[in-house]
């Protein structure tokens, strides 16, 4: 029987690097035929390998179109291995898996699904960017015990929020994870979710426990009141204006060697819009760390680019330029930094 200390995503990425979908599935297939745990594979070969596509497209040596083709060849492979994995008979409750608005990143909360089904549940994944409206209409309509909500980029907390406060309406306890809510439970309390995992194979414990306490299911979640929250709301009415007075102020600072940085394949548009949700998150969460972790991937980005060092710096100032100046919660979390 294969071990998943044994397990190499090696093998299994060279196939992503060529894009032969057939071979990942069939590699994927022989290792659960091997004896591998199919939720070992699904984590650390399929799981594991997405990250280096995810590395791929940050140095700049894959495309978007690189990135994405790898990720549909690693939803098929989980597809085929998550078949491996049946249906418990006698299911411990019915879980809602979705991602929020603006998450289009889908794979993950697939693979929390699969843990979920192998550890006993009863799963419904709802897919990317799920509208909170329709969220809220569906969940009245399942007979379901708790949600699960993925998320891995700033931009979708708020919306995260939204999903939250349709499954608390709906008298279900709501659990968190993703990349964007960092290392503990901070950002997930302050939006209102019930719990927080930190990876897969940590969702099924806390879900457990989050089901066993039914008192939670009623619970109405009160968010303690910050004065970020209201200039988040303002962040949301004023971000193109925001925006348009930051690019100003960043490009007249900084040049992109001879080349315009707006003609630099969207890079320079993409950091402010990123940063600019990173700020908008930390208000709402009132956790400035978020800056910190932008900052911090924004900085490797543009390194892997060749982009000058001062790029990075040059835009926090430029957002404390703009909206520093009329919201000083704003003005605080930057220089956190």
């Amino acid at each position: 029987m294969t071990s998943s200390l044994s397990l190499d995503f090696g093998p299994y990425f060279s196939f992503l690097e060529r894009r032969d979908a057939a071979g990942a599935v069939a590699h994927a297939l022989a290792l659960v035929d091997d004896g591998a745990d199919p939720v070992d594979v699904l984590l650390d070969v399929v799981g594991r390998a997405q990250e280096q596509v995810g590395l791929r497209w940050a140095e700049g040596s894959w495309t978007v179109a690189h990135e994405h083709a790898a990720t549909a060849i690693s939803e098929s492979v989980a597809l085929a291995v998550g078949a491996r994995i049946p249906a418990p008979a006698d299911p411990l409750g019915h879980v809602i898996l979705a991602c929020a608005e603006r998450e289009w990143h889908g794979l993950p909360a697939r693979l929390v699904g699969y843990c979920l089904q192998a550890a006993g549940w009863r799963t419904t994944f709802l897919g990317a960017s799920m509208p909170a409206r329709q969220f809220a209409r569906f969940l009245d309509d399942v007979d379901a015990d708790a949600v699960a909500i993925s998320c891995s980029v700033a931009a979708s907390l708020p919306a995260a929020r939204r999903l939250i406060d349709a499954a608390r309406e709906a008298g279900l306890p709501v659990l968190v994870g993703g990349g964007v809510f960092g290392s503990d439970d901070t950002r997930a309390r302050a939006l209102g979710a019930s719990g927080w995992a930190k990876d897969a194979r940590d969702a099924a414990a806390v879900l457990a426990g989050l089901v066993a306490h039914r008192d939670l299911r009623a619970a109405v979640s009160e968010r303690a009141r910050h004065a970020g929250a209201d200039e988040h709301a303002e962040m949301v009415v004023r971000f193109a204006e925001f925006r348009t007075a930051a690019r100003l102020i960043w490009l007249q600072s900084h040049r992109s060697g001879s080349q315009d940085p707006a003609e630099d394949g969207g890079l320079f548009d993409d950091a402010i819009d990123h940063a600019l949700h990173a700020l908008s998150a930390a208000l709402l969460t009132d956790d400035p760390r978020l800056l910190r972790e932008a900052s911090d991937w924004l900085t490797a980005l543009f390194a892997a680019r060749g982009e000058p060092a001062g790029a990075i710096p040059d835009l926090w100032l430029a957002l404390h330029r703009t909206v520093g100046e009329p919201l000083p919660e704003a003005a605080r979390h930057l220089k956190s930094l």
